[in-house]
């Protein structure tokens, strides 16, 4: 979600539209006019969702690393590259999008040389809804992921203590969604700017939160827009301050901005130097007024012990991160 960046010509749809109406872009940068008082009741049931027909679980191992193997709910024994001794990451696109556009994460995991259980959840089907459906999907997408997830532990050994849960946009709050059914015993989820449109009253179980594991973090890259804007987790991180992206010219959906998350986090994989420092706003941490308060790596590498709010700043292209 919500894709790669297409003006269109829109420079004069400014978003949001209205108080009632924004636009949103899709995966091929088209605009969407979401209506944000289109929103049902949270325990809607989700008519024809099938979840071993609908989400394809692609499991990639050091054994596997480009050709999937895939995890079924009804018989997790189908994916013998699984080793439930390594950790293991479960990683979600966004509206309208596919595995595809979290590929680069499961290629960091890979070029690592570590042993992973690397499993990218396509729910590309109910995400290509218009945006109000795909956003009641994600919540079943969330559910049913949990049920995998269960069934792994059962079956096959998973140690929550090594999962986890990595969501873009629709996909960050489906994965709060798998955590809370988990009861929050995930070791860790991680909100690649996860999405605002339609969720602003939704209730904490049905999106992501700081009781949805052990550890949540936040990365905002377009909070206020497309992104949720306000800290979720036990740690958020706000890259050039959470709203804009270095690099992003004239990015008026706010596209361009949404969709650095996922990069940023594939870049910490491998080579973590987005270095952020704890700060009670983006303006004192551009002044230098936090500059002796603790700092952190963001992403894959982020402490466990590391709480509260950190600014940074980036490159406006790869490598993006600049480091201490």
């Amino acid at each position: 979600m919500f894709g790669s960046q297409r003006l269109l010509a829109v420079a004069a749809a400014a978003v949001p539209a209205g108080e009632r109406f924004m636009w949103v872009p899709d995966s091929e940068g088209n605009l969407h006019m979401v209506d944000l008082l289109d929103v049902e009741p949270e325990d809607t049931p989700v008519p024809f969702f099938n979840g071993e027909k609908d989400v394809d679980l692609r499991l990639y191992t050091q054994n596997n690393p480009s050709t999937p193997e895939y995890i079924l709910q009804s018989d997790p024994s189908k994916s013998p590259s699984f080793n439930p001794a390594n950790p293991t990451r479960f990683i979600l696109h966004g509206w309208t999008s596919s595995h595809k556009q979290m590929d680069p994460i499961r290629q960091a995991y890979i070029d690592t040389g570590k042993d992973w259980n690397i499993v990218l959840v396509d729910w590309n089907g109910p995400a290509t809804s218009e945006y109000s459906i795909s956003k009641r999907n994600s919540r079943r997408v969330g559910e049913y992921l949990a049920e995998v997830i269960l069934h792994l532990e059962a079956e096959r050994g998973l140690n929550l203590d090594d999962v986890y849960i990595i969501g873009h946009s629709l996909g960050g709050q489906a994965s709060g969604v798998a955590g809370n059914r988990l009861g929050g015993r995930v070791a860790r989820i991680v909100g690649l700017d996860a999405a605002a449109p339609l969720f602003g009253t939704t209730s904490l179980k049905n999106r992501l939160d700081p009781t949805d594991a052990k550890i949540v973090q936040g990365i905002h890259t377009n909070g206020g827009l497309l992104g949720w804007d306000d800290p979720l987790g036990h740690v958020d991180f706000f890259p050039n301050g959470g709203s804009s992206q270095s690099g992003c010219i004239l990015d008026v959906t706010g596209a361009c901005s949404h969709n650095r998350a996922p990069p940023f986090y594939a870049e910490s994989i491998i080579n973590n130097e987005f270095v952020g420092t704890l700060c009670h706003s983006y303006k004192a941490y551009k002044k230098g007024n936090c500059d002796h308060y603790p700092q952190a790596v963001m992403g894959e590498w982020t402490p466990a012990e590391t709480a509260g709010n950190y600014y940074l700043k980036t490159n406006s292209k790869k490598p993006y991160g600049l480091g201490a």
